[in-house]
């Protein structure tokens, strides 16, 4: 009788100890893949994945931007960029109501990853061209930058960044260095859908210096 009691008290103990680890490991799995962040990003140096391809449109200033990007694998990112700008590369002065148009490759390799924490570096060069009044400026853009991404939770990832969104014109010929630090969210819709704001400033240095301003929101697209 005691001894029949015992194994059905031992039995009980037994399986609360068994539910207690399930559930334990449950939370662990759930808080580890929420630190995990999303599983791609565009700005917040997770790259897309080996093989996939994404679109992305960006609005704000200094005008819209349409992205193409593809995964040559896990950690390297090539793609292209389109811009219709309606401010002179960003340029919140003398730049203003300039409009132009800006073709640009874009490279991305990601190099760090600690846990969820990850970084990377970026490469865009290519060319612009912009019509002021009574003319026409042209010239060729090689930006270099970092990107670090820190996730929050399983769909959020914040993102900071610091660039050098280098350019030079021709006729009038001017050698232009911005420096621009910037910071950011990107947000999971869906598995394949994006939401994404950006924002970067700093002086761009010249024969004069301009205060230089970018501030964009989007929206990515995850091909299948």
């Amino acid at each position: 009788m005691h001894r029949g009691s015992g194994f059905r008290g031992l039995a009980v103990l037994v399986i609360l100890a068994a539910g207690a680890a399930f559930a334990q490991g449950q939370t662990t799995t759930t808080a580890a893949s929420s630190a995990a962040g999303p599983q791609w990003t565009v700005d917040s140096a997770q790259t897309v994945g080996d093989g996939a391809n994404v679109l992305r449109g960006q609005v704000g200033w200094p005008g819209i931007w349409l992205d193409y990007i593809h995964g040559l694998d896990s950690t390297f990112d090539i793609g292209g960029r389109f811009g219709f700008n309606y401010g002179f590369q960003g340029e919140v002065g003398a730049g203003s109501g300039q409009v132009g148009l800006t073709f640009q490759l874009l490279l991305r390799k990601q190099f760090i990853e600690l846990g969820g924490f990850k970084m990377a570096a970026t490469f865009n060069p290519g060319f612009l061209i912009y019509f002021p009044s009574g003319g026409s400026v042209s010239g060729i853009t090689f930006p270099i930058g970092a990107q670090m991404g820190f996730p929050i939770m399983e769909k959020l990832v914040a993102n900071a960044s610091l660039e050098f969104p280098m350019y030079l014109t021709f006729s009038p010929s001017y050698f232009y260095f911005p420096i621009m630090f910037g910071g950011g969210v990107e947000y999971l819709l869906q598995p394949d859908l994006a939401l994404t704001f950006k924002l970067a400033m700093g002086p761009t240095i010249s024969s004069f210096t301009e205060f230089t301003l970018n501030a964009l929101i989007g929206v990515a697209y995850k091909l299948h």
